[in-house]
């Protein structure tokens, strides 16, 4: 069973690229230092609800999108 976490940290990883904006950036973005978007796309930083609606405006993204490719059960939990 894939690891959420991870897979949201990919996720943001890929849609940042996708964007062209530098870790940076996007932490700039979310009220983040480098360092803590940094963890945050390699899964080191765990990531608190009320950073999601910030992470997902930056990237111009659904929490849905965020999820992509997480286990059904999971999808389901979350309503997705």
């Amino acid at each position: 069973m894939a690891d959420l976490g991870r897979i949201v940290a990919r996720n943001i990883r890929g849609e940042r690229s996708r964007l062209g904006l530098t870790q940076e950036e996007f932490g700039k973005l979310v009220g983040w230092s480098l360092s803590q978007a940094h963890d945050a796309e390699k899964g080191n930083r765990r990531i608190l609800v009320q950073e999601i609606p910030m992470i997902c405006r930056a990237l111009q993204v659904t929490f849905a999108d965020l999820c992509r490719g997480a286990e059904p059960g999971d999808l389901d939990a979350l309503g997705l």
